[in-house]
């Protein structure tokens, strides 16, 4: 797996907490009267809240997941544009250096430019 796949799959993980250790309490997250546990910044946390930050957590990551995914399709169509671009110019590079006249080579192309189109209409 590359690591450009390993960063795209990057699951965040859910913080761990005694809930052995629970104490009612304001919750400093939500200020709502509940079962509270230590959080890692130091205040309490209810259980509400851990889920709530660990669902937006996994949002946030799947959120640059797509990002990613959208920057690696968008590179991945420049890169097939220039390799068929200069598919092209080799082929009227080819063309040119056998003498051939330019309104052939200009029909030529135009017939090739159209078979690559219904090609990739179909998906090829």
């Amino acid at each position: 797996m590359s690591n450009i796949d390993k960063q795209a799959l990057v699951i965040p993980q859910r913080e761990k907490h005694d809930w052995s250790q629970a104490v009612m309490r304001d919750c400093d997250f939500c200020q709502q009267w509940a079962l509270t546990v230590k959080h890692s910044d130091g205040g309490c946390i209810c259980a509400s809240c851990c889920d709530s930050e660990y669902t937006t957590a996994l949002s946030i990551a799947l959120v640059v997941a797509m990002e990613r995914s959208e920057a690696a399709e968008k590179r991945i169509a420049e890169l097939e544009s220039k390799e068929q671009h200069s598919e092209r110019q080799s082929v009227i590079d080819a063309l040119a250096s056998s003498g051939e006249e330019w309104s052939d080579i200009e029909e030529y192309m135009q017939k090739w430019d159209a078979a690559r189109a219904a090609a990739a209409g179909k998906g090829e």
